[in-house]
């Protein structure tokens, strides 16, 4: 029963690998697979990133906001400072959302990748429709 768990277990870990995505970036560029797909662009010590096609068209910005929410404990009132991104894709309905922050840009391509944002160098509308309406405003909300 143990080998049967085990061989199991093995065989789920390499489905699971074989479909993942290889993401690296070289520059602003993320390749996907070897491939370019897209331009992540990022100004220099921010958090802020712009995502363009390969012909430079913008297709979403994540601005970098920041907020604070008061809290009470029992020495009083402390207020937490927090950040997160504002997304605004460039699609027919011009979807807005909010998303958490990224400290690295590799994780913000993969964050794109995995919720096919971005196919064929366009904007996948449902996708992205499906991603605003996961996420939502949660942040600005808890000002």
């Amino acid at each position: 029963m143990k080998l049967f768990i085990f061989i199991l277990f093995l065989g789920i870990t390499g489905i699971s690998q074989a479909q993942k995505a290889k993401i690296k970036i070289d520059g602003d560029i993320v390749l996907v697979n070897g491939e370019p797909a897209f331009i992540l662009e990022s100004p220099f010590l921010s958090a802020s990133y712009n995502l363009y096609n390969m012909q430079h068209e913008l297709l979403a910005a994540f601005s970098e906001n920041m907020g604070t929410k008061k809290i009470q404990t029992t020495t009083g009132t402390q207020y937490q400072k927090f950040s997160y991104l504002s997304v605004t894709f460039s699609n027919e309905e011009q979807s807005k959302c909010e998303t958490g922050t990224f400290p690295v840009k590799k994780l913000m391509a993969m964050m794109i990748v995995k919720n096919g944002l971005v196919e064929n160098g366009e904007l996948n509308n449902g996708n992205v429709i499906r991603f605003c309406e996961e996420r939502g405003f949660y942040y600005s909300s808890r000002r």
